[in-house]
């Protein structure tokens, strides 16, 4: 048996708390911004999408909107929860289907900058363990603190026009079908050094690897002759590194509007700038949802692996 007996019980309780949490939370969001939608003007553009999702067809548009919120918020959560957000009435493709494709092309910029961003503290975490080439680690680190204070959107701007002025590659010609690995690895890039994920994954792990380091059951270690990295890689790299990703995902999924906008990239935030440009209230809705989903998803799975790594969790 991977766990004791006297464990499942408290860590199948954390994880229900966390399940239910984030059903509260998502009722709460869908309520907020339905109704910030419906208080918004163009009562009309709404009642046609309910319409459309009642499926009634021998309704009318009265001049007056005549559902309360409560039936309309109903009705939309209601489809919403079979998979039915409409159709979107910029493009007159269904809702979930476009907002999942979109989705994912975000999850690809945004799980690529971590991976990159964790695979770059790697090294950091190795030159603490060995007390090896401090100056040139220090360094670094300064330099990419410098680069995280600077503005995404100007640092974005930067890197086109070096881009395009050194190396006469524009990296704004986006083929959708085709998609080269220049156009995806600098808002990769970007995202992983200029949003300051990286720099706060560096500043957290040093701290906990300093504080780890200095713990007697290490000393003892050390003093046996016993691998430092088995001993330190749980508390001082592992743990921390799953709430900074539990906690980074949602501010990731925010920069990723400024790059999606500069770098022409079909991902979900710039989606739901059009969306909001457009009016689109089907498609607006849709993709407010599915993100908020995506990120407590990430959040709940982040949860799960560190009470399954970590039990005593389960007890805090």
């Amino acid at each position: 048996m991977i766990f004791r007996a006297g464990i499942v019980k408290p860590i199948s309780k954390t994880l229900i708390k966390e399940f239910l949490m984030s059903i509260v939370i998502l009722l709460a969001l869908s309520i907020f911004i339905f109704f910030l939608v419906f208080l918004s003007p163009g009562e009309t553009i709404l009642q046609e999408y309910l319409l459309n999702l009642s499926g009634d067809e021998d309704a009318y548009l009265d001049e007056e909107f005549s559902m309360s919120f409560m039936e309309a918020y109903w009705l939309w959560l209601s489809s919403s929860i079979l998979g039915n957000f409409g159709i979107s009435h910029s493009s007159g493709l269904p809702v979930f289907s476009l907002v999942i494709e979109f989705t994912l092309n975000t999850l690809y910029l945004t799980l690529s900058s971590l991976l990159i961003s964790i695979l770059i503290a790697v090294p950091f975490i190795l030159t603490l363990v060995n007390q090896k080439n401090q100056f040139i680690s220090s360094s670094f680190n300064i330099v990419i603190r410098m680069i995280s204070f600077l503005p995404l959107f100007w640092l974005a701007y930067i890197v086109i026009y070096v881009s395009t002025s050194q190396f006469n590659y524009y990296p704004l010609t986006m083929d959708y079908e085709n998609i080269s690995i220049g156009q995806f690895i600098l808002p990769v890039l970007l995202l992983s050094f200029g949003s300051g994920v990286i720099v706060e994954i560096i500043h957290n792990l040093s701290q906990e690897t300093k504080r780890v380091l200095n713990e007697e059951y290490i000393l003892c270690a050390r003093a046996k002759g016993a691998s430092v990295y088995k001993h330190m890689f749980k508390e001082s790299v592992a743990f921390p590194l799953l709430n900074l990703i539990s906690n980074r995902i949602a501010y990731l999924f925010g920069a990723t509007v400024i790059i999606e906008q500069i770098f022409n990239w079909p991902g979900i935030g710039r989606l739901l700038w059009q969306a909001t440009q457009d009016r689109d209230i089907p498609l607006l809705l849709g993709a407010v949802v599915v993100s908020a989903i995506v990120i407590r998803t990430a959040h709940f799975f982040s949860r799960l692996i560190y009470v399954l790594i970590n039990p005593r969790a389960s007890h805090e």
